[in-house]
Formats: C-alpha cells, structure tokens, sequence
C-alpha cells in the first residue's frame, strides 16, 4: 500500500503487509567525508540484474540537484561514484558496516560523464519518511501554487524580455493551482513576474529562494507585467500581494 508520496525529493512510503523481515539500519549521513567508501545496492536494467552491488566514494557534500519530475527543486544530495543505472533508483547507497546513508535517485547520463551519482542523504530521508507516516504528507511547505517557466526558456519571451529590459530569471505564469492564492489578485496565465519584494530576478533561484525560506501564511509581494500582444510593449506593470499555501506534494 503507497502511504504517501513526496515528487519534491522523490521519495516515497509503501506499507508491506507481511511480517518477518529483517529491517536496514540507518547511518548518519552527516557524518560523510569526502573520499568516503560508499556502495550502491540495486537493479540496473531491471531484475535481470536484481540485487547488483557496487562500490566508489563519496565525491562531494551537499551538492543541489533537481531531483524527481519537479526540475525546480533542488535538493542538497550526496555525489559519489558507485556505479548506477537505470534500475537502481529509490536502492541503497551504504557505508562499510551497511548501514544505509542515501537512497540513489540519478545520475548524469552522458557520455562524456563517468562516475556522476547521487543519493537523498539518510537524514533527509528519515525526516520525510517520518512526515509521510504521521501526516501522508510533507507538511508545513510552503508553495505559490503555480506552474511556470524560465523567460529564458521560450524564444518568443526570450524576446520580449530582451526588448522590453526585463530580469533574464523573470517567470511566466503557466498554470495557477485551485488552491492558490494568486486566484484571488489579478494575475492570469502569461504575465510576467520580474521580482519579489522588491528584488528583481536576476535569477530564477531568487523566487524559489523566498518561497523555500517562508512558512505557510507568509506574504510575498510581486512585481508582475503584462505584455500586449500586438505591440509586444508592456501593457501594464502591478504588484500583487500574494500569501503562500501549504504544498501537499501532489
């Protein structure tokens, strides 16, 4: 049975209902040193090559990747070099006495990359696990309730943006949640937001940053323009004032 499931750090609880297995220890992934052996435990390829068990080092701390189906999340992982492959996803990384300190989640698939793993550190996956169980959820996380992308990203706003001087990591709005609170302002689906609290985004990473340092209940304001489609001019440059909501994970 699927307990809960977490797509911001791709991490998920099933309940088995049988009895008599003999359960992983965990190890402290805050403990971890660079150039500390690590080894990978999974199923490459698939079960043709179930329980396949390799072994590396840990290669960096706390490195931010994007992690599962959201690319907008990036979550501080542990980068080491057992090899993995598609199969060993959601596997153990353990260290030399076998406790479990990551659960492998990707890797850099390219070729001229070797050895580029990651795992979702052991502490992190406690507290998430610990979160699902009691609540089915991650809670307590804050989120705009939207979804978007970069100006950067589509050749047409590229465009625009370039013509019309605004911040290279401004967003545009492509979808809005039923829960959010954006439905209550004047925003629609297309504006432009080109800052947050005054701070222009100059950088993507500036937005998710104010969100992922609020709580539930805070207010952002933004500054968001509207383009006119004949002209391709700003129409129309407002700020809106808009309060987070609690992101279910789903």
């Amino acid at each position: 049975d699927i307990v809960g499931v977490d797509s911001k750090t791709d991490i998920g609880v099933v309940r088995v209902k049988k009895t008599g297995f003999k359960a992983a220890t965990f190890g402290d992934s805050d403990s971890l040193k660079v150039g500390t052996s690590v080894y990978a435990i999974g199923n490459p390829g698939g079960t043709e090559f179930f329980g396949s068990f390799t072994n590396g080092i840990v290669s960096s701390l706390d490195r931010p990747i994007a992690t599962s189906s959201n690319g907008f999340y990036d979550l501080p992982c542990i980068q080491h070099t057992a090899a993995i492959n598609p199969g060993n996803s959601g596997g153990a990384l353990v260290n030399e006495f076998g406790q479990v300190i990551g659960i492998n989640s990707s890797k850099i698939a390219d070729a001229d990359y070797e050895g580029m793993g990651f795992a979702v550190p052991s502490e992190k996956v406690l507290e998430i696990y610990k979160e699902i169980v009691a609540n089915g959820y991650v809670t307590n996380r804050p989120m705009l309730g939207i979804q978007y992308y970069a100006v950067s990203n589509d050749s047409t706003y590229s465009a625009l943006a370039w013509k019309n001087n605004l911040p290279y990591g401004s967003i545009v709005i492509a979808s809005i949640a039923t829960n959010s609170s954006l439905n209550e302002t004047n925003i629609k689906v297309g504006d432009i937001v080109t800052a947050v609290n005054g701070k222009k985004l100059d950088d993507t990473a500036i937005l998710l940053e104010a969100i992922e340092n609020a709580k539930v209940g805070d207010t952002l304001n933004l500054t968001v323009c509207r383009i006119n489609k004949n002209t391709g001019d700003i129409a129309t440059t407002f700020q809106a004032k808009v309060k987070l909501v609690e992101d279910k994970g789903n």
